[in-house]
């Protein structure tokens, strides 16, 4: 396709290729891996919990007795850095998240009898399975956050 150099498609052709430049420019720039910036170990992390625990309506009272004795609890450990509950606006759900020192401890918790209690009263109140979640995240980012 022959265009004229004063056309109107040339004029579109050479702002596009303005925008697109200027696209290419914002990018975001990553910066290569350093290895002394390398956390290594599970040592150097924490590690975080997350329940998705969607209750029945007809049970809601008696989770939020059980989730209320539970956080408490769980937050008087030692080796748990913060407990948090959440509510989902127009749902019986709740996202419970736990940061724990190591790895150890979150395992040792589990077979807690506060644990065993809550999943025992979870049993009956669940609308639906409990999903979880976990996570590393550098113990560092932890520190600098909370102190």
């Amino acid at each position: 396709i022959c265009v004229e150099a004063d056309s109107q498609w040339t004029a579109e052709m050479n702002r596009l290729q303005q925008l697109i430049g200027k696209l290419e420019c914002q990018s975001p720039r990553l910066e290569p891996l350093k290895e002394d910036n390398v956390c290594k170990g599970r040592d150097s992390h924490i590690l975080v919990s997350q329940r998705e625990i969607s209750v029945t309506e007809n049970g809601l009272e008696a989770f939020r007795q059980a989730l209320q004795s539970y956080t408490e609890t769980t937050a008087e450990q030692s080796s748990c850095l913060h407990v948090s509950a959440h509510k989902l606006t127009s749902e019986a759900c709740f996202i419970l998240y736990e940061f724990w020192q190591d790895v150890p401890s979150w395992r040792s918790h589990l077979q807690s009898n506060c644990c065993k209690k809550f999943q025992r009263i979870l049993t009956d109140l669940l609308d639906s399975p409990e999903l979880l979640t976990t996570m590393f995240f550098p113990a560092s980012w932890w520190i600098m956050n909370n102190n």
